[in-house]
């Protein structure tokens, strides 16, 4: 995907999402097309968790889809402020006598 800051404007941190990522269940599951085991999300458990607009729906066969890009971009922004929280409470532990 094409991501060159000349085609973006209006650029800022991205607020918190650590506690959308906490709300996703990942599952295992059997596709039943195939028999195959994966690992991934319910589209209409996204929705139940306040993250519909990680939901697509394909008019076509009205099958809904999880934009896993987006998914992607949030787990790495609650990663950075885990590793932050993480990071000051060892902090505060060193400091602590």
């Amino acid at each position: 995907a094409i991501s060159d800051v000349s085609l973006k404007s209006n650029i800022t941190d991205a607020n918190s999402q650590l506690q959308d990522i906490m709300n996703v269940r990942v599952r295992s599951y059997t596709l039943d097309s195939t028999g195959e085991t994966h690992l991934g999300v319910i589209a209409q458990e996204l929705e139940e968790a306040g993250m519909g607009g990680l939901v697509e729906i394909d008019t076509e066969d009205n099958l809904k889809g999880v934009k896993y890009s987006v998914l992607y971009m949030k787990a790495i922004k609650a990663l950075q402020e885990a590793v932050i929280r993480i990071e000051a409470l060892e902090a505060a532990q060193a400091n602590t006598p």
